[in-house]
């Protein structure tokens, strides 16, 4: 007797060449299996001459975890072929479960765990479909559905990533705070849908060219947004928010041929050395951007 609930479902053949095109594009990469429980599931991709990995604030893979040297490691990679190198590391580093000497180069192969201190990691090569499987998965757990930004939980992880590189390098880091003002109304008087169109689009227009590559934009959650800029000050972070601000005031946001007004309220900080945690840099920020609100809406505010 079958049962009409369970049945094996094919992806199209359509669906199934692009996933193997796609895979053949796909850069070889490292993913952390074991190790700091904000980056378990990582993945990094492989795809500069050299790469250095370890704890320092300058590694090209910014491991946090104190049994990995400040640079433990170099990866050079060469027609995508990958090469190992211990730089002389406090714990040591095993490929394959034997440790490596130091200074020498060692080919990576698909699938070899290579353990860092206490961190393990396994080398996909190019081409390997699981770096497709493995970018979605993290792109569910990190992506926010609507806006195709940053979520809240991959924000809170970033910033403590940045929050330690800024304390040990002594390098500026900005945060900025911003909602939009009276989004309420746009929901009442226009539906969830025109909301979620706003959402959308004002991110899409940030993401697509107001910010820096590097920048982290992320949806805070509901209609609150931040921005985390790594090696900016203030003077700085202060001219990118006022150029987001403008940008959103003038952009037509049509919605059913009505043009919704969209403005944004701002507040902008800088991590200070007597701040002892990353949230004392938010509430900065979100103090600021209170000021914004309560003091006429669409600016931009510091304390």
């Amino acid at each position: 007797m079958s049962d009409d609930n369970e049945k094996t479902v094919i992806a199209g053949d359509t669906t199934f060449k692009g996933k193997i095109t796609e895979a053949q594009n796909m850069p070889p990469s490292l993913v952390m299996i074991m190790g700091p429980i904000s980056q378990m599931g990582k993945q990094w991709f492989l795809n500069k001459p050299g790469l250095s990995v370890g704890r320092g604030p300058d590694c090209d893979i910014f491991i946090d975890d104190k049994s990995v040297s400040k640079v433990h490691c170099q990866l050079f990679v060469v027609d995508q072929k990958v090469n190992l190198q211990d730089v002389g590391s406090t714990n040591g580093t095993e490929l394959g479960g034997k440790k490596i000497t130091p200074q020498q180069t060692y080919p990576l192969r698909n699938n070899d765990q290579v353990k860092m201190g206490n961190v393990l990691f396994k080398f996909l090569e190019k081409g390997n479909i699981e770096s497709i499987a493995q970018q979605q998965v993290m792109d569910k757990s990190e992506i926010d559905s609507l806006t195709q930004i940053y979520n809240k939980g991959a924000y809170l992880n970033k910033i403590e990533e940045y929050f330690k590189k800024s304390r040990s390098a002594d390098i500026p880091l900005s945060l900025v705070v911003f909602d939009l003002d009276n989004f309420k109304r746009v929901n009442d008087t226009h539906g969830h849908a025109a909301g979620d169109y706003v959402l959308k689009e004002m991110s899409a227009i940030i993401k697509s060219g107001v910010i820096r590559q590097n920048d982290f934009f992320a949806r805070y959650g509901g209609e609150e947004f931040v921005l985390l800029m790594f090696n900016c000050p203030l003077k700085r972070a202060v001219e990118v928010a006022e150029r987001i601000r403008s940008t959103i005031d003038q952009h037509e946001f049509m919605w059913q041929d009505v043009r919704l007004e969209v403005t944004t309220s701002m507040g902008v900080a800088t991590l200070e050395s007597d701040m002892a945690s990353s949230h004392l840099l938010f509430e900065k920020a979100d103090q600021a951007c209170y000021v914004s609100k309560k003091s006429g809406k669409n600016k931009v505010s510091t304390l």
